[in-house]
């Protein structure tokens, strides 16, 4: 599991190494792309108008002279609009490159970038740039990053054929995958299907610490060793397929340039609801004792009598990009063994959208 935890880790950094990399160009791209929008916005909207006094001069409610005017006025009201938004724009390059020059450049802005630590922006596949308006909108097919670490528990353990039973792991659990996510409705963010693909990993670790997990007769059970052990951890890997229904409740986005709104998903408060089927990869025993001065570590793989398919439901709650998790195996643990057990996972998700 520390394995599991140092590559999280190792993943978390490289994202915030590239959030802070390649300041001066995304700022330099944000502007560019805003003189874009405006001027696309204001021709946009200089067309409507247009096409208003075409309407009227058809219906005779304005003279063919009165029309001309208008759309002269119109014209350099746009105009006008488009030249000092540009000029607005040419300043913030101006000062860019001067902070530049300068060592001074700290840090970018952008709409896509909320400024928190762990917060990152929106990846470029996950947007398009609307025809009109010129702004980047979240398309309706995204794709997720997904990181998720729980505390793992084993139920209905008691009865006596596993000896003290197990204890509460505060790291049994991890996940990391990919969700792809669809938006049901194209104009809303509020109801979402997510589908993924995920490597899941349990880990048990037996109540008393002087025992190992041992396959005999088809059933596997707890049982006393010799040996002065100092952790016994029993640890299955999954290949799984989470299914969710998301209900986003985040809000429509403004543009203040462009005076438009428009969709971004996970900025607001998160339900899923759903489950997942996996397929077991591998099984594995990790042992440690001391034997005089020396320090043996043990890796047993094996099937140990375990079930080949887990199932079961899930659901997380949560604030943009982290939510609190729940995972229930609901097919036992072990084959053929006269009490079934079952895992309980509870703790931090994390959707890098």
């Amino acid at each position: 599991m520390k394995y599991v935890i140092f590559l999280l880790i190792t993943l978390c950094s490289i994202q915030i190494t590239f959030a802070q990399n390649g300041r001066f160009e995304k700022e330099a791209s944000k502007i560019a792309n805003s003189i874009d929008s405006i001027s696309k916005a204001e021709k946009s909207a200089l067309k409507k108008a247009l096409a208003q006094i075409d309407k009227k001069l058809r219906k005779k409610e304005i003279s063919e002279e009165q029309a001309k005017v208008e759309k002269t006025r119109l014209a350099e009201y746009h105009a006008s609009k488009i030249n000092d938004a540009i000029a607005k724009e040419e300043l913030k390059l101006q000062s860019l490159v001067k902070a530049k020059a300068d060592g001074t450049l700290k840090s970018f802005e952008s709409k896509d970038y909320d400024g928190d630590f762990f917060l990152f922006e929106l990846s470029e596949s996950n947007l398009k740039k609307d025809s009109i308006t010129g702004l980047k909108v979240e398309k309706r097919w995204t794709t997720q990053f997904i990181v998720a670490l729980a505390a793992g528990m084993v139920t209905n353990d008691g009865g006596g054929f596993y000896g003290n039973g197990f204890k509460v792991n505060p790291l049994g659990y991890a996940e990391v995958g990919f969700t792809f996510k669809y938006r049901l409705k194209e104009d809303s963010a509020l109801w979402n299907l997510k589908l993924g693909l995920s490597t899941m990993i349990d880990e048990v670790r037996p109540e008393a610490d002087n025992t190992i997990f041992v396959n005999e007769n088809g059933q596997t059970s707890l049982q006393e060793t010799d040996f002065n052990l100092k952790r016994t951890r029993f640890a299955n890997t999954y290949l799984a397929i989470p299914i969710h229904l998301e209900i986003d409740l985040s809000k429509p986005q403004f543009d203040s340039d462009t005076k438009q709104t428009y969709l971004r998903t996970q900025r607001g408060f998160r339900f899923g609801l759903g489950g997942f089927i996996g397929f077991r990869v591998f099984t594995s025993q990790f042992i440690r004792y001391n034997e005089g001065n020396e320090r043996i570590r043990l890796h047993q793989d094996g099937n140990f009598n375990m079930n080949d398919i887990i199932l079961g439901p899930s659901a997380y709650v949560g604030f943009r990009d982290f939510s609190l998790y729940v995972k229930y195996n609901a097919n036992p643990m072990f084959r053929n063994n006269p009490q079934d057990i079952h895992n309980l996972s509870i703790g931090l998700r994390i959707d890098f959208n």
